[in-house]
């Protein structure tokens, strides 16, 4: 027992010493690149101009505090019966009075990004497919920049859903873009060799259960930084994805009941001490672990963290969005014809303590195309035909941040994102991949 003990205390004295080494390191190297330097993210402009927001130093004058904390706040002593709720109301640091959820505040630090949407088919995962694409290509190819980063990803497939082929049009497709049309016949030999090289240090786990997920996370870092075991040795991890969040949550949500109803009659000490011991499931419990593996990952790798949500459409609308309803079956809404604040906001999907994670919460959806008038006729369906499913072959799709709670944001915020659009973006996506613009 004492060899055991010994065995752990000195397992986490070494884990503290290496947290404290790569702090000190990357403050090293923060203060050498420079404090106000924008760091390139994602490799995609608009994101990472909108993390620049949100992830900004503190002006002089006002305090952390006035923000948010550095590190996502787990109260231990939390009431098991809000363990439901979105936003319980105990945890303070992070969340308004009313219990809406406040970004994380997270200077200098690599950030999390959330992007949602209110149905599948909206564009989340062809996004995590672009930002990945643009993790794992080289900085430039025979002479072209491509703005790759030369570095690893662990893609996390909850949904089971992974489509290497169409990673792999991505990525050949941002390829194509960077280096023109005309000058790729010097790239199509090597094409193949280079997206499967590249295609190498995308890291895919396809856990089946959020228990499994939380195993697999605990030893993500055995994995990586066991260099013998992969081809992505001499890489940096550069993101860590999660698609999707709630994969998972009915499932989880059931096992809690089950839980519950099995200890009716129970001594409460008897609860506790199984909960404490981690013999009985508990919802709040377990995304309170899965939150934590992610957070000591992103200090271990200095990495990004990037999950989608897929939010129920009846929880959709924001208390303040002005009265937005969808109009029919189908959401008609098209927010770049709105300001940001009258754009469709939710809270999470999931329950604490995912509502005040992301540094960054986006939502996409596909434009839409409004239906038939019931009053139109067949024949003029038919001569409208051809010209809808032109727009639908456009593949347009569009982003904006997700403003759930602004009333609690600093100023500084809401003119940053005001500044950019109203925290607006566009991209398209069809059968050569995604472009942005």
């Amino acid at each position: 027992m004492a060899a055991s003990f010994g065995e752990r205390l000195l397992t986490e004295v070494h884990e503290e010493r290496l947290n404290e080494l790569l702090h000190s390191l990357r403050e090293l190297y923060q203060e050498r690149i420079g404090r106000n330097t924008l760091k390139t993210r994602f490799g995609v402009d608009e994101l990472d101009k909108l993390v620049g927001i949100f992830t900004a130093p503190v002006p002089s004058g006002q305090s952390r505090a006035d923000t948010a904390q550095e590190e996502l706040p787990l109260d231990p002593e939390h009431d098991p019966d809000d363990e439901l709720a979105h936003d319980p109301p105990g945890r303070t640091a992070n969340t308004h009075s009313a219990g809406i959820p406040v970004p994380a505040y997270t200077s200098h630090a690599e950030p999390v990004l959330e992007i949602s949407s209110t149905s599948s088919a909206a564009g989340k995962t062809n996004l995590l497919y672009y930002i990945t694409a643009l993790a794992v290509l080289p900085a430039e190819i025979n002479g072209f920049k491509i703005g790759g980063h030369d570095s690893a990803v662990v893609f996390m497939d909850t949904d089971g859903r992974f489509d290497t082929e169409r990673l792999r049009s991505v990525l050949c497709g941002i390829v194509k873009v960077k280096c023109g049309a005309q000058d790729m016949s010097r790239l199509d030999e090597g094409m193949e060799r280079m997206a499967v090289s590249c295609l190498k240090h995308v890291h895919v786990f396809q856990p089946q259960s959020s228990s499994a997920l939380l195993a697999t996370l605990q030893r993500l870092d055995t994995y990586l930084l066991d260099l013998a075991r992969h081809a992505s040795s001499s890489r940096a991890l550069r993101l860590l994805i999660l698609d999707s969040a709630n994969a998972f949550y009915w499932q989880d949500k059931l096992q809690d009941e089950m839980t519950r109803v099995e200890q009716i009659g129970r001594p409460a000490a008897e609860i506790e001490h199984d909960r404490r011991q981690k013999q009985s499931f508990y919802l709040f419990d377990m995304y309170t672990d899965l939150v934590r593996e992610l957070q000591r990952l992103q200090r271990v790798f200095s990495c990004a963290v990037v999950f989608t949500t897929t939010a129920a459409p009846h929880t959709t609308p924001s208390r303040r969005s002005h009265g937005y309803q969808p109009s029919g079956p189908y959401d008609l809404y098209n927010p770049s014809d709105a300001p940001a604040f009258r754009r469709p906001s939710f809270r999470s999907a999931l329950p604490a303590p995912w509502g005040t994670f992301p540094v960054l919460r986006v939502v996409v959806q596909r434009d839409p195309v409004r239906p038939f008038p019931a009053a139109m006729g067949l024949q003029e369906a038919e001569e409208n035909a051809a010209k809808r499913q032109e727009i639908l072959m456009r593949g347009r799709f569009s982003g904006w941040v997700n403003m759930w709670g602004r009333e609690d944001w600093p100023r500084r915020w809401l003119e940053g994102v005001e500044a950019l659009d109203g925290g607006m973006f566009f991209f398209r996506m069809g059968r050569d991949g995604v472009q942005f613009g």
